[in-house]
């Protein structure tokens, strides 16, 4: 699963610097009928009626992204996505313990996990090593009520504690209801409080080990995240089966893995790190975030994306407007380790790259490009097989107009 790392460098690309808009009158693009696409179709697949309960347990997942903090919020150095799960839904007890110890994923299910979502910045490029750099980690996780979530919140932070036998409890201030722990001579601080049905879970992490800088990083982030809880409207249980697949047809309008199979919701765990918490790859294909879900995983950008599709490694970003979607289009830069490779004649707001150190990954090729208030980023292994889904990701776009 170490492909997935190289979709990761678009990821930093696209939360993007400064940079020039491109001046002039629009220049038309081809017919869609005129474009070589491959096996593709140039029409928006229908999403199906209803998906299954493990959908909708990741729809509901996704639905939390938009009360999630952003790091930044808790501290202003916190401005890099870790790589690996940097915003990501956890549908299950197992995904959610994949970045949490893997003994508490009998807590979670005792209790009855119904939804979560995770989120985490660093200050460091490249942070992996404890110690390394600042990082914070917040996830929140949903229950049944808000009892069951008060017994996981204290069950979770001693199982986790009983990993390790140096692990010293600390409190956190102002929030006397909350549970923490950490080891002396590791510059982390693990700390959970109950709110309401859910509960929030912190690791803070700084480069020394001071610890009242982890625990004022940890209170902050209860802080922040704790009043936002209140902004969401659960679904219930039984009507998970029931939350749309597709939000807004965006699903719809971007090129399928195969042709013509609807990409339903799932999230896949890939590498397990020992570090728990910020070093295991986490990836969700199959879902739709509103602004706030797409600003957690992009990265703040100067022109706020209002919805974010994503779909493989492929993403489809929608904009208030063309103008917009330009300006977001005209400042992206191309990652460190990929080289411009022709794109397909006759579009219009295309670039192609080639990651030339990977030539095995389904992530080695891609093409960026707009249409109208959208920008896509599509990958392929092959060559030729992204310039004919970058060509029916342009085709999509316009016919679905």
């Amino acid at each position: 699963m170490r492909v997935a790392y190289m979709a990761v460098a678009w990821g930093v690309a696209l939360a993007v610097t400064s940079g020039c808009t491109v001046a002039g009158n629009p220049v038309p693009g081809p017919g869609p009928a005129t474009l070589d696409v491959g096996p593709y179709s140039r029409n928006p697949l229908l999403a199906p009626a209803h998906g299954s309960e493990y959908h909708g347990r990741v729809l509901e997942s996704v639905r939390m992204a938009e009360i999630m903090l952003n790091p930044a919020e808790v501290d202003q150095a916190l401005q890099i996505p870790l790589s690996a799960s940097r915003a990501v839904p956890l549908p299950t007890a197992a995904k959610a313990a994949a970045l949490l110890a893997n003994p508490v994923r009998a807590v979670l299910e005792r209790h009855g996990m119904l939804a979560g979502f995770s989120v985490g910045a660093t200050d460091t490029p490249s942070q992996v090593a404890i110690g390394g750099g600042r990082l914070l980690q917040v996830m929140v996780l949903r229950f049944p009520d808000a009892a069951a979530a008060q017994r996981a919140a204290q069950e979770i932070d001693t199982v986790d504690a009983a990993v390790s036998s140096d692990n010293v409890a600390v409190t956190i201030p102002e929030y006397p209801m909350a549970h923490g722990h950490w080891r002396p001579t590791v510059p982390t601080v693990a700390a959970t409080v109950a709110q309401d049905a859910f509960v929030v879970s912190v690791l803070a992490g700084h480069t020394s080990p001071d610890l009242n800088a982890l625990i004022t990083l940890a209170r902050r982030a209860f802080d922040v995240q704790v009043p936002l809880l209140r902004d969401f409207a659960p679904t219930p249980p039984d009507r998970f089966a029931e939350l749309s697949l597709d939000r807004d047809g965006m699903l719809g309008r971007m090129v399928p893995e195969a042709p013509g199979r609807w990409p339903f919701p799932v999230v896949i765990l890939g590498d397990l790190a020992e570090n728990a918490g910020w070093g295991s790859l986490v990836q969700a294909r199959g879902i739709v975030y509103g602004p706030r879900g797409a600003e957690r995983f992009n990265g703040t950008t100067d022109e706020p994306v209002e919805l974010l599709s994503i779909n493989r490694f492929d993403r489809l970003m929608r904009f208030a407007d063309a103008a917009t979607a330009q300006k977001y289009f005209a400042r992206l830069n191309t990652p460190a380790g990929r080289v411009e490779v022709p794109a397909p004649a006759g579009l219009v707001d295309v670039r192609c790259t080639d990651a030339l150190n990977s030539s095995d990954t389904p992530s080695r090729f891609d093409c960026l490009l707009r249409h109208g208030r959208y920008v896509a980023l599509v990958f392929s292994r092959d060559y030729r097989d992204v310039q004919q889904r970058a060509a029916a990701q342009y085709a999509l776009l316009v016919n679905s107009e």
